[in-house]
């Protein structure tokens, strides 16, 4: 790709054509069948949005479930280590099974797009390449998501962590009334930062070079 002094970002020409070539598609120019391959592509991309959210939903349930079993694990206050080993893992499979979706579902999103921007210049000029900023890019909503799930995951390693250890250490359910209060206040604030910073740090949106500030259409940095 080739960054243009105004900050686009453009497909390289040569790439361009091979890219062409490879889609057996006449040249750059606009044709029937350009036309035809840029709505596709829009199309499939739209597609591909959709089903991200989708799939998202279908491991969400499935937290949902997990996080009501471990609710309901509890017996008049006192959680049982074996079934919480059972629910923590289900859990985790589940949230890994939803972050390795959202992988592959942002992997074909980014294939059309990349589309897009190869076919979209001869027929509706730059639209799809060029954004425009307020102040600043904002936080991707598929990484945010993709995040949030592994922290999830991250979350029931340690129950299940915690769960074992007190299998193995029996002793641990007897902690004075302090320490164990500590360790209730402690554990879960930890908990919270380290999941906060992994969420929100290098989240933005990956709209470096076609980015722009909407009053003066200088490439936003």
């Amino acid at each position: 790709m080739d960054r243009l002094r105004s900050g686009m970002v453009l497909p390289d020409p040569n790439v361009a054509q091979r890219y062409f070539e490879q889609l057996d598609l006449p040249g750059q120019e606009a044709s029937s069948q350009h036309r035809a391959a840029l709505a596709r592509a829009h199309e499939l991309r739209k597609f591909e949005i959709e089903n991200y959210w989708k799939r998202s939903a279908y491991f969400w349930g499935f937290q949902l479930v997990s996080f009501a079993a471990l609710a309901l694990s509890a017996k008049e206050g006192r959680f049982y280590p074996p079934i919480v080993l059972l629910v923590a893992v289900l859990g985790a499979l589940a949230a890994l099974t939803g972050v390795l979706t959202a992988r592959g579902s942002k992997f074909w999103q980014a294939n059309w797009e990349a589309h897009v921007d190869f076919l979209e210049t001869a027929v509706e000029g730059r639209l799809h390449t060029t954004a425009l900023v307020e102040d600043e890019l904002s936080y991707s909503v598929s990484r945010v998501n993709e995040r949030f799930l592994e922290v999830l995951l991250a979350g029931w390693m340690l129950v299940f962590v915690a769960a074992a250890a007190v299998l193995v250490f029996p002793g641990l359910k007897e902690l004075k009334p302090c320490a164990a209060a500590a360790a209730q206040i402690m554990i879960p604030l930890a908990a919270f930062i380290a999941g906060s910073w992994w969420i929100v740090v290098g989240q933005k949106s990956g709209l470096r070079g076609r980015a722009f500030m909407r009053d003066t259409m200088n490439p936003c940095q």
